[in-house]
C-alpha cells in the first residue's frame, strides 16, 4: 500500500501496546542481566526513576529504564505507576488527516502520524470527530489510551506493528508512514510498543544485548566496515526493512544479505 493510500485508508489501524510502567521506591535498585541476585550487574535505578515493564518472572521485572538500559530488577523495589492517561487519545492510523471542519469533504490542513498523543481532553462531537486546535480528526482514527493492551509487548506485537507499514516509501530521515528510513522505521515500530530506541542504526546497535541467533522481533544490523542498515527479524531467514531510496518498506531474506550482528531488546524466551 502506497503512502498516499495509507493516509486515506478508512479503517487501517496500527497495532500498539502500552506496557505498564513502574517507579522505583528504594534509594537504589540493581539492574541485572538475568532475574537472579548473583547475575551480572549492568545498571542501577534510583528512587523516583521510572521504567517500562517488558516481562515478569518469579518476582522479577524485566524493564527498560528511562536511560534506555534493559535489565531485571526485583519487583519489591518498585511500585506500579498508575496511568493518568486513560482518557487521552492516540492516533491509531498510519497517518490520519486533520480536516478544516468535521466533514470528510473539507480541506485537509495537516496529517498526524501513528502514536501521536492528542491534546488533553480533546472534544468528540456527535458525528464522531475529535477537535484539535488545528482542525478535526475522525475519532475512528484514534484510540483511547485506556483501551490499549496494558501488558508487556511480545515479538508478535512488534511484527504486527511492523507489517502495518509495509509499502511505505523510503525517505532518508523519515519516521512516519509518509516516508521512513531504516532506523526510523525500527524506532517507530518499537516506540508504538512502549520501547524507546535511539534514532540511528549504529546507536540502536549499542542498545539491548547481542545474540548469536536472531529470533522474531530482534534487530539485524548490516554493513561492511560499520553499521549502515538495520532490519527487524521475522524469525529464520526473513526480515522487514526500509531498504534504500526509491524502494518501499518490504520483506527481505538473509539469503541475499548476511547481517553483521543481531541484538535483542525483549526478554529471552523461557
Amino acid at each position: 500500500m502506497e503512502a498516499a493510500e495509507l493516509a486515506t485508508a478508512p479503517r487501517t489501524r496500527v497495532a500498539m501496546i502500552a506496557p505498564q510502567r513502574l517507579t522505583v521506591v528504594r534509594g537504589t535498585v540493581d539492574v541485572r542481566v538475568e532475574p537472579r541476585q548473583d547475575a551480572e550487574l549492568v545498571d542501577q535505578m534510583h528512587y523516583g526513576e521510572t521504567g517500562a515493564i517488558l516481562a515478569r518472572r518469579s518476582g522479577w521485572a524485566y524493564v527498560q529504564a528511562d536511560d534506555h538500559y534493559f535489565g531485571w530488577i526485583t519487583e519489591s523495589a518498585a511500585a506500579a505507576d498508575p496511568s493518568t492517561h486513560g482518557g487521552l487519545r492516540i492516533v491509531a492510523f498510519p497517518v490520519a488527516d486533520v480536516h478544516e471542519r468535521p466533514d470528510a469533504g473539507s480541506r485537509v490542513v495537516d496529517r498526524l502520524p501513528a502514536g501521536t498523543w492528542l491534546p488533553v481532553h480533546p472534544q468528540v462531537d456527535k458525528a464522531g470527530w475529535v477537535w484539535l486546535s488545528a482542525g478535526w480528526i475522525r475519532s475512528e482514527a484514534t484510540v483511547l489510551y485506556g483501551e490499549l493492551p496494558h501488558r508487556p509487548p511480545t515479538a508478535d506485537d512488534l511484527l504486527a506493528t511492523a507489517e502495518a507499514f509495509l509499502g511505505v516509501p523510503y525517505l532518508w530521515g523519515g519516521t512516519t508512514a509518509l516516508g521512513m528510513d531504516c532506523s526510523g522505521y525500527v524506532q517507530q515500530v518499537y516506540r508504538l510498543n512502549g520501547i524507546r530506541l535511539d534514532r540511528d542504526a549504529d546507536q540502536q546497535a549499542m542498545e539491548g544485548r547481542p545474540v548469536d541467533e536472531a529470533i522474531a522481533g530482534d534487530l539485524l544490523f548490516f554493513g561492511a566496515e560499520r553499521i549502515t542498515h538495520v532490519a527487524i527479524s521475522t524469525g529464520g531467514e526473513g526480515y522487514l526493512h526500509a531498504p534504500q531510496s526509491g524502494a518501499l518498506i518490504q520483506r527481505g531474506t538473509l539469503a541475499a544479505r548476511a547481517p553483521r550482528l543481531a541484538r535483542r531488546y525483549l526478554a529471552d524466551p523461557r
